[in-house]
């Protein structure tokens, strides 16, 4: 099995919620409050994503930014897999309740034992 320890590969994943969301909203403002985060560390988490590339994600349009094309072709690619990751996750939690609902012996109630006092 590869290691994608952050270590080895030099990328954080924990960055990528934050670039989609500064995508998304244009701003950095609007995506530490939709991130509930403070504005340094969107600032900073974007800084950090932008070095994993050679050339600028986006373009600054007074108090937005614009992603470049190559920006919004990741977002896209992004996109879908975080949202494999979430509905992978989803689908083994809902497939261990069934599990754990259709267990042998789930059906019999045991009898509490009688405490003296």
């Amino acid at each position: 099995m590869k290691n994608f320890s952050r270590a080895n590969t030099g990328i954080d994943l924990n960055l990528i919620p934050v670039f989609i969301e500064i995508v998304r909203c244009g701003s950095m403002a609007k995506a530490s409050i939709r991130l509930d985060m403070s504005r340094p560390a969107v600032s900073l988490a974007l800084k950090r994503f932008n070095q994993l590339f050679n050339e600028p994600l986006f373009f600054r349009k007074g108090l937005y930014l614009e992603p470049t094309e190559k920006a919004l072709a990741l977002t896209s690619s992004l996109e879908i897999l975080m949202a494999d990751i979430h509905d992978n996750i989803a689908a083994i939690n809902v497939s261990n309740k069934t599990l754990a609902q259709n267990a042998p012996g789930q059906d019999i109630i045991m009898p509490q034992a009688e405490s003296s006092v």
